[in-house]
């Protein structure tokens, strides 16, 4: 009979830019998003506390019960209903993360913050 495998001690962390590379690539499969607006995405905050937390037009918030908040900055395509892009871009980046990482999606904010035209 096969014993089972002891657990390992030990932690798995993901980094945050890691998180948000995998929420703005859901993001941009989008079809209406033109891009993500990495500069609406930082805050004055961040330099004052010299500590990041936007990357990739994505900003990264972890509650205290380690659940996550994301804030999606993004250009929508000229002609486009936003609501309907912002609700298609909020399911498949907790899709995305809930899969990829297996972490719990509290939130995803989505941010128009510029139009393309072209």
């Amino acid at each position: 009979m096969e014993q089972p495998a002891a657990a390992l001690a030990g932690s798995v962390r993901v980094a945050n830019e890691v998180i948000a590379s995998i929420a703005s690539m859901a993001a941009r499969e989008i079809d209406g998003v033109a891009d993500l607006d990495e500069q609406a995405a930082h805050q004055f905050s961040d330099f004052i506390r010299r500590r990041d937390t936007a990357h990739q037009g994505v900003r990264v918030e972890v509650d205290g019960s380690k659940r996550l908040h994301l804030r999606v900055f993004l250009r929508a395509r000229r002609g486009v209903l936003f609501s309907e892009v912002a609700e298609r871009v909020q399911t498949s980046v907790v899709e995305a993360v809930e899969r990829m990482l297996g972490l719990e999606v509290a939130a995803v904010d989505v941010l128009v913050s510029s139009v393309d035209f072209e």
